[in-house]
Parts: C-alpha cells; sequence; structure tokens
C-alpha cells in the first residue's frame, strides 16, 4: 500500500515512549472527521478515490495501491489531490506539513498525473484537530515531471528491497518445493503431518494431543513450510507460552536448513525488557542512546542482517543492533516483515495491546498465516488474563492524591470514578458465591457509570500528555507571528520538573484505564464475570473477568489461515478444544506414543498428602525421606516438583539438616539447586545448564514448582534426567476465582484437569526419546482414586 511504502522508506528521527498513545476511539473519530469534511467539501469534491501504479524494475514489478481521501479542482483549475489527517497537534504551530504525510499524497499525485495526463497536479494537505475540528491547510501544485521526478527518486530507495525480496521468495519456494522430512519418520509422525497439511488446507483448527518425544514440532512445521511453497500461504507464526521453548523452533528450523537445503527466514521475537540494554526499558533519547535517531539507522541494519543470515535469533539480532546502534525490539519487530517464520510469544498475535499491528492491523484483516501455538493447554490461562481487567480503588486514590496540586481539574474528574467505585462495591445487586463475602457480581450496565467517568479520565488525561509534549517540542522554537513577548523564550515552554517527575506514573494510569476500557468492550454475560471483592491488604478492586476466553482466542485465529494447536497434555481434548475456540468443524487428533512403557518405572508413595489439611512437620519429614529413598536407588540428575515455593523450603529444610545423623548432602553425594520465584534469566540458563551434565559417581537434585519454568518446555535428553518425583496432585489453589469457574462450568474445568495438566507436563521431562531410561515417581495418596 501507499502509506506502507512511504512510512517505510522514509520514516526517521526517533523512538519516543513519552507520545501518548491514541485513544479508544481515535479511529472512529478520525473516520467521523474524514466523511464530514467530504460531506462539506461540495459537488465537484470527489471521495475516497482508488489509485493505483504498477513500476518496473526489471524482473519484478511493484503494484503500489492506496485510496485518495479527495481529489477536486482548485481555485485555478489544476486537479488536485486532498489527503485528510486529524490530529491532537496545536495547529497554529504547524509550520509544514508531516514529511510522510505529504508524501502518501504526492505519490497519489503522481497516479493521477500519469492516469489523468495531467501537465500539472495540486497537493493538498488538510490537518484537522481532533476536538475543536479547527482546520489547517498546506497548499502545493507540482508540474508532472516534477512529481514524475519525485517520485522515481522514492522508487530509487525502494528498489533495493523489492530485488532482495523477490529473489528471496524465489530462492525460498524453489527450496521448499525440494525440501524432504530431515530423518526417517517416527511412528505415527507421517500421519501428524498429514493432518497439519489437511487443516492447512481446509482453513480449520486442529487440536493436536501428541505425547512427548513424537517429534510434534517438526511434524507442525514442515507440513506448514510446504503449504506456503504452495502458496497456500505468506508465512508460519510459532507461538509459545515460555522464551526457553524458542530454541526447541529454532532448532527445527536449523535442522531443516542442514539436512534438506531449506533457504527459510526464521526470526525471533524476545521480549523488550529481556532484550533492552538498558537495565529497565525506557525508550526516549532522553533515556536512551539508541532511541536517539533510531529510525535513521534501522533501514540499514536491516538490510545488512537480511542479506548475511537466514537464522534471525536473539544473538543475531543483538549483534546486529549493537553495529548500527539500533533498538534490537524494534529491529526484531521490523526484520517480522521479511520473515517466513515469526518465533514469539503468545502475546504478538492474541493479546489485545501488544499484538502485531504490521499484521493484524488496519482493520484486523489479518495477513495469510499459519499460526503454530505450542504447548497449547497454557493459552487458556493466559486468555483469561489478557482478556481480563483490574481497576483497584485504592490505586485510583493513591493517585489523585498525587496529581492534585499538579493536575486539579483532572483530580476533580478522578473523583467521581472513586465514589462511582464505592458505591458499586458496597451494594449487592446480584446474590454472591456466598452470603458473608465480600464477592460482589454485577451486570455490565450495572458499572457503566464507572466506565463513562474513566472514559472522560482517559481523554484528560490525553490532552495532558500531548499538551505537555507539545512544550516540551517547542523548547526555544520561536513563537508563531504576532503572539508577542509573551510567547518568547525558552523558560515558557519548559516542562514543571514536579510534572516531569509525575509523567511515568502518569503515563501507567493512562494505560490502565485504556485496557480496562477496551475488555469493558469486550464483555458479555456468556464469557465474563464482572465483580467487585476485597483483597486480603482490604483493597476493593473490580474486575472484568474472562472466565471463557474461547470467543476472543477465535477470533484472533480467525486472522490467520489456519491453526494448529498441540501439546503433550491436550486432554481431555474437547474441554480445551471448547475453551479454545474450537467448533465442530475443526479437527482433534490424540498421537500415538512411539516409546517402550517399560523403559518408565512408575512408583507410588501412598503414606503422604499435599492436601492443606495434612502438611505438618511429620508429612515434610515423610515426603523428604520418600525423596532420598528414590535417589539412593541409582545416582544421576533428578529433579523434584513442589506445589508451591513455600512447601518446597518446609521439606528443603529437612533435606538440609542431619537425617540418621549424617548430613544428607554428605551422605548421598547429593548437589542440591533450588528455583526461586525472582530468578533472573541468566539465573534459569545456569539452573538447566547444570543439568547438561550425566552423572555417575553423584546426584544432582533440583528442587522446583509444579507449573514453573523447570516443569515444561525442557529438554534433558540422554541421561540428563534420570527421574521426576511430582509432589502433590497439582490441584489449584482454592480461590474465589477458581470458584467462579466452577460455577461458570463445574469443578473439572476450575481444579482437576488443570492440575492434572500440571502433573503429566512435569512427568514428560523424564521419557525424551526412545533411547531414554527413568522413573517418575508420585508423593500424594490421592493418585490412589480413580478421580
Amino acid at each position: 500500500s501507499v502509506r506502507a511504502l512511504v512510512e517505510f522508506i522514509l520514516r526517521s528521527g526517533d523512538i519516543d515512549n513519552r507520545i501518548p498513545a491514541a485513544p479508544p476511539d481515535a479511529m472512529q473519530r478520525g473516520a467521523e472527521i474524514h466523511r464530514k469534511l467530504q460531506r462539506e467539501a461540495g459537488p465537484e469534491y470527489r471521495a475516497e478515490v482508488p489509485l493505483s501504479c504498477t513500476w518496473d524494475f526489471g524482473e519484478s514489478t511493484l503494484i503500489l495501491e492506496g485510496r485518495a481521501d479527495g481529489i477536486f479542482p482548485d481555485a485555478l483549475g489544476t486537479t488536485t489531490v486532498d489527503e485528510i489527517k486529524t490530529t491532537h497537534r496545536n495547529l497554529e504551530y504547524m509550520t509544514e506539513p508531516e514529511p510522510v504525510h505529504l508524501a502518501q499524497a504526492k505519490c497519489y499525485a503522481y497516479m493521477l498525473a500519469e492516469d489523468d495526463d495531467l501537465d500539472s497536479v495540486g497537493v493538498r494537505m488538510t490537518y484537522c484537530h481532533s476536538e475543536t475540528e479547527e482546520i489547517r491547510h498546506f497548499h502545493e501544485t507540482y508540474s508532472r515531471e516534477e512529481i514524475a521526478v519525485w517520485f522515481r527518486d522514492l522508487m530509487a530507495k525502494y528498489e533495493r528491497w523489492v530485488r532482495f525480496r523477490s529473489d528471496w521468495l524465489t530462492k525460498r519456494t524453489a527450496s521448499i518445493k525440494q525440501m524432504e522430512f530431515p530423518y526417517e519418520y517416527r511412528d505415527g509422525q507421517h500421519e501428524l503431518a498429514e493432518q497439519v497439511y489437511r487443516t492447512i488446507v481446509h482453513g480449520r483448527k486442529l487440536f493436536l494431543n501428541a505425547p512427548t518425544g513424537s517429534g510434534k514440532t517438526l511434524a507442525t512445521v514442515f507440513p506448514s513450510l510446504k503449504a506456503i511453497g504452495e502458496s497456500k500461504a505468506d508465512r508460519l507464526f510459532y507461538l509459545t507460552a515460555r522464551t526457553a521453548a524458542h530454541t526447541v523452533a529454532e532448532e527445527a528450523f536449523a535442522l531443516l536448513r542442514e539436512n534438506s537445503g531449506l533457504s527459510c527466514k526464521n526470526v525471533t521475537i524476545t521480549a523488550r525488557d529481556k532484550i533492552c540494554i538498558l537495565e529497565k526499558a525506557d525508550c526516549n533519547p532522553a533515556a536512551c542512546p539508541r532511541a536517539k535517531g533510531h529510525f535513521d539507522r534501522v533501514n540499514d541494519a536491516m538490510f545488512d542482517l537480511l542479506t548475511t543470515t537466514d537464522a534471525l535469533d536473539r544473538a543475531a539480532i543483538e549483534a546486529c543492533a549493537e553495529k548500527w546502534n539500533v533498538c534490537p525490539f524494534e529491529l526484531a519487530l521490523d526484520l517480522s516483515l521479511f520473515a517466513d517464520a515469526i518465533i514469539c510469544d503468545y502475546n504478538y498475535v492474541f493479546d489485545p495491546h501488544v499484538y502485531l499491528r504490521r499484521f493484524f492491523g488496519d482493520g484486523d484483516t489479518g495477513v495469510p498465516a499459519i499460526f503454530l501455538i505450542d504447548e497449547a493447554h497454557n493459552l487458556i490461562d493466559r486468555g483469561r488474563e489478557m482478556y481480563s481487567a483490574t481497576l483497584v480503588r485504592e490505586e485510583v486514590t493513591d493517585f489523585r492524591r498525587r496529581i492534585k496540586d499538579v493536575y486539579p481539574a483532572l483530580y476533580k474528574r478522578l473523583g467521581k470514578v472513586t465514589t462511582a467505585l464505592k458505591k458499586v462495591s458496597t451494594v449487592q445487586v446480584v446474590p454472591a458465591l456466598a452470603p458473608q463475602d465480600s464477592l460482589r457480581i454485577h451486570a455490565p450496565e450495572e458499572i457503566s457509570g464507572i466506565v463513562l467517568e474513566l472514559d472522560r479520565a482517559a481523554e484528560a488525561i490525553a490532552v495532558i500528555l500531548e499538551n505537555e509534549r507539545k512544550k516540551e517540542r517547542r523548547r526555544g522554537e520561536t513563537p508563531p507571528a504576532g503572539k508577542g513577548k509573551a510567547a518568547a523564550g525558552t523558560k515558557q515552554y519548559s516542562l514543571d520538573e514536579e510534572k516531569k517527575e509525575l509523567r511515568e506514573t502518569v503515563l501507567e494510569f493512562y494505560f490502565k484505564i485504556l485496557h480496562f476500557l477496551l475488555i469493558f468492550d469486550m464483555t458479555d454475560e456468556d464469557h465474563y464475570v464482572i465483580y467487585t471483592d476485597k483483597t486480603p491488604k482490604r483493597e476493593t478492586i473490580l474486575k472484568l473477568y474472562c472466565v471463557d476466553p474461547s470467543k476472543n482466542l477465535a477470533a484472533r485465529m480467525g486472522l490467520g489461515v489456519a491453526t494448529v494447536l498441540f501439546s503433550a497434555t491436550l486432554l481431555p481434548v474437547q474441554y480445551h478444544k471448547a475453551l479454545l475456540g474450537g467448533t465442530e468443524e475443526d479437527y482433534e487428533v490424540y498421537a500415538k506414543s512411539s516409546f517402550n512403557p517399560e523403559k518408565l518405572g512408575l512408583f507410588l508413595l501412598n503414606d503422604v498428602t499435599s492436601k492443606y489439611s495434612r502438611r505438618d512437620a511429620d508429612m515434610y519429614t515423610r515426603i523428604a525421606c520418600g525423596i532420598r529413598e528414590v535417589i539412593r536407588s541409582r545416582q544421576g540428575n533428578y529433579m523434584v516438583y513442589f506445589p508451591s515455593y513455600a512447601f518446597l523450603h518446609k521439606v528443603l529444610e529437612i533435606l538440609e539438616e542431619e537425617i540418621a545423623d549424617t548430613p544428607f548432602s554428605q551422605r548421598e553425594q547429593v548437589t542440591l539447586l533450588v528455583q526461586r520465584g525472582d530468578m533472573r534469566e541468566d539465573e534459569r540458563e545456569a539452573f538447566l545448564a547444570a543439568f547438561d551434565e550425566t552423572r555417575e559417581e553423584e546426584t544432582l537434585l533440583g528442587l522446583c514448582v509444579l507449573g514453573g519454568v523447570f516443569s515444561e518446555g525442557i529438554d534433558l535428553t540422554g541421561g540428563r534426567l534420570l527421574g521426576a518425583i511430582i509432589v502433590g496432585t497439582g490441584i489449584p489453589q482454592v480461590s474465589k476465582e477458581r470458584d467462579l469457574l466452577r460455577e461458570h462450568f463445574d469443578y473439572d474445568v476450575a481444579y482437576r484437569f488443570p492440575g492434572m495438566n500440571k502433573v503429566l507436563q512435569a512427568a514428560g521431562r523424564v521419557i525424551r526419546t526412545e533411547e531414554d531410561v527413568g522413573i517418575v515417581a508420585l508423593f500424594d495418596d490421592r493418585f490412589l482414586t480413580r478421580s
């Protein structure tokens, strides 16, 4: 599109997070203003005129398309293109149009001059303030030769990208057509690949329960690439719940490159906070040296990396970003436009704020992409989290207190929010779960007053942020003519120090409000429960709780060609299919395991439990003795999974004490590694690296939590993990939200299925290949019950 072209080629300047996000209704408001100005322009004004042209680059042809906001004859009769832009900026301080906006209009002017054989063509930039509807015009007339020279220069700047992309697609498609599976299919793996391909061809969703080690990563990636080679899709997204799982996908592409001659550019998107060079990400030129002038350098950085490597992983991106002094996170996002496979977190497709707008924006029309969703059982709780929103009355009160003297009008506006929150949380409109409970359930219309006041507060904050940004931009600028002495000088435009200190707080609060408003627009009585409650700190919360994320998840999956959701614990499949947005037309497959069950020893310790009512010193001691009994049978690497950190530390104390008059660590030659809740990424990597070594003369015992980063998505093969000891059934802690799920669905959905999936995931760490031998020990007498 014309807009995409000019925004890519002509972008320049800094990354600056101090610029406020557009209000939730900005797009709708802009469309309303466009229609109003077009209606009022007169009978000779033609609105929304489609224009296109082709440009020959030799072996490649670019088709450029767009839609001019308006075309009309100016006062001298010159045919003129009108480009309308809505803005929050103070129009009296605008001395010229934004270069990218002007370039978009000039592209339309070139197309119009060519189509209608015009000797000259006019360009009018129309800026309209989104609130006051004040208008500012910028008008230029160009000869046909002038506009043609300008357009040729623009095409010259884009030529290297067209040639690169065209040559690459030819090379990629040829390699995919000749690509073969990199090794002999495991038992059932060929059938899995066939099912994936069939799903893509028919544009459905596939729910694939494939046991650990069945080769499901290659069985999904390989047929997806084959479909791309046959033009059934443009690219694939490999979506994961954890950063650690990125490696599995990267290894699959590397294997196909090395063994099957695949040419494929796969980019890995690492979260901003993890890849940022600063201790805490702060994306503006005042805080980050790479933010300054980032857009002046990033296209050259991209071209450099794209033309030198195909594996665009974290290491490659960080090295390139350092070489060109650009932001590694933004570089990765831009590289995704030229990638054939994008490896990233669920957020970049599903999160209503973080999703990649370069693919799924512009009305959410979607792109021809295949979604491969790894460890898909995690997407249910992640979906609930992404599509829920919470407002804390005490946080609003604290924010009001901080801004009282600086922004008195906003302080007053937020007072209406806290009053409405207090009123709705103290009136029980619908019976709660228990009469004595502080939880109150509400219908959407019962909190509409709060939503209205939040919407007004968001508008007020947007104006504040925009005004302060303008003051900073105008610092030291010459005042507009006729504004007098009061407008001159730097001091008037410098931002007050107190306001600078508050800026981050104001931004964070603003984004919280925007999120709440966005989620409220999604709520309905079938998929949401709206409630107020008191937290353990006696804070009052209003929560829009997405109990059933199926509708929202299905809408996002609908933006792609097809979706394959796979996991070793997608059981029961119908439960996952319902909550993950599946329909009767979608497919489900149970893949069989190729492993010999005799290679896994399954043991049960039946005189212990993790039940709260039976937790005491004696129980912790019995569990510690059980752990010792397991690992003394054979030295090597083991992991123990506990229901919580508190439980873990109770048992750890006993393991570290003397048992049978001999210190545990000396008696068994045991090294203890303990997972912490606040582990940094490098610490997690070091924890796992300790298991890279196989041991025969000593024992390494890793103490972890069930459902944590070390209980799924890690691959310890070839004797690197001899056994997993699982303490407890994994059933989530009883809570009000879990009970809301039980009320909405049943006990299985709220408690049993999530718990057992954690157990199955942890057990799946032991046997990863057909050669592995190991044990799983279940510590809880509840495993003897049928349920």
